[in-house]
C-alpha cells in the first residue's frame, strides 16, 4: 500500500498541472450542482413554511370607527378556525413599514399616520390549512362587508410551487448535461495524463508488470482528484452561503422573516464528496485501461 501510495504521490507531482485541471473542473461541476440544490432546498423550505402558515391579513374600509374594528377582532377570533387575531392600527401599519423599508419614511410622513389601513392579522390552526378552507374563510371576511381587501397569498404560493416542479426538472436535465459534460472534460485532461506517460506504460507492460499494478496508482490519483474538487466546491458552497445569508436577510425581511437560509445538510455534502470521488476514480481507470488495451 505505501509503494502505491509512493507512485501516485510521484504521478501527481510529475503531472501536477493536469491533477489541478482534473480536480478544478471536478469542483466547477459539484459547485453548479450544490448551488442548485441549495437554493431548490431554500425555496422549499419557504414555500412550505408560507403554505403551512395560513395567516390572513383582512383591511378595514376607510374611516372604520374603532369600535367597529374591536367588534369584528372579538367575532373572528371566536371562530373555531382560527388560531389567532391581532389587531394592526393604521399607525402601527405605518410604523412597521417605515421599519421594514426605511427607504419609504419621507413618503410615509407625508402621507401622514393613516397612509395604510387598519388590519386584523389572522392565523388559522393547523386543522384548517387547505386550499378549499382558507379560500371559504377568506370568501366569508369578503361578504361580511367591513373589509375592503381580504389577502391570504394563497395563489402565488401555489403558482411558486408550481414553479419550483418545472425547477427540479430543469435541474435534473441540467444535472445530467453537467456530469456529462463533467465527465468529457476531466476524460480528455486524464487522457492528456496517460499520453505524457505512454512511454512508462508500455516498458511497464514489456517487462511484466499487472493491469492491477498499472492501473492502481492512476485510480488513487483519480480518487485524490475528485476528493479535492468536491472539498473545493463545498468551501466555495458554503462562502457563497455565508455571503448571500446577510444580504437576502437584509433585503427581503418581510418575505424571509426569521428564517435563516439553510445549508445543506450532512447527507447531501457526504454524496457530494462521494460522487466525486468516485467518479474520479472511475474516469481515470477506465481511461488507463482503454490504454493498456491499446497496446499490442
Amino acid at each position: 500500500m505505501m509503494q502505491l501510495f509512493r507512485r501516485t504521490l510521484r504521478g501527481i507531482l510529475e503531472h501536477l498541472y493536469l491533477t489541478v485541471v482534473g480536480a478544478g473542473v471536478i469542483a466547477a461541476a459539484l459547485l453548479l450542482i450544490g448551488t442548485f440544490v441549495l437554493v431548490v432546498r431554500n425555496l422549499d423550505g419557504l414555500v412550505s413554511t408560507w403554505n403551512h402558515d395560513a395567516h390572513i391579513s383582512a383591511y378595514f374600509r376607510p374611516q372604520t370607527p374603532a369600535e367597529v374594528q374591536v367588534a369584528a377582532q372579538q367575532a373572528i377570533a371566536g371562530r373555531r378556525e382560527v388560531a389567532s387575531v391581532e389587531h394592526v392600527t393604521a399607525e402601527e401599519a405605518t410604523v412597521w413599514m417605515k421599519e421594514q423599508m426605511p427607504q419609504m419614511a419621507p413618503v410615509m410622513d407625508d402621507l401622514g399616520k393613516e397612509a395604510l389601513p387598519a388590519s386584523l392579522e389572522i392565523v388559522l390552526k393547523p386543522e384548517y390549512l387547505t386550499t378549499e378552507q382558507v379560500e371559504a374563510f377568506a370568501k366569508s371576511l369578503s361578504d361580511a362587508g367591513s373589509f375592503s381587501e381580504v389577502d391570504y397569498g394563497r395563489d402565488w404560493v401555489g403558482r411558486l410551487d408550481t414553479f419550483l416542479s418545472v425547477l427540479r426538472i430543469f435541474g435534473g436535465v441540467l444535472g445530467g448535461l453537467t456530469a456529462v459534460g463533467t465527465l468529457f472534460l476531466v476524460a480528455n485532461t486524464v487522457h492528456l495524463a496517460v499520453y505524457a506517460r505512454r512511454d512508462e506504460l508500455a516498458i511497464m507492460r514489456l517487462v511484466g508488470a499487472t493491469d492491477g499494478y498499472i492501473v492502481g496508482p492512476f485510480a488513487m490519483e483519480g480518487a485524490l482528484q475528485g476528493l479535492l474538487g468536491s472539498s473545493v466546491a463545498i468551501a466555495m458552497l458554503w462562502a457563497l452561503h455565508q455571503s448571500l445569508e446577510g444580504r437576502l436577510a437584509t433585503m427581503l425581511p418581510a418575505a424571509l422573516g426569521t428564517q435563516e437560509l439553510a445549508f445543506l445538510p450532512a447527507p447531501s455534502l457526504l454524496l457530494l464528496i462521494l460522487v466525486g470521488t468516485l467518479g474520479g476514480t472511475a474516469v481515470n481507470t477506465v481511461a488507463v485501461v482503454r490504454f493498456l488495451r491499446s497496446l499490442p
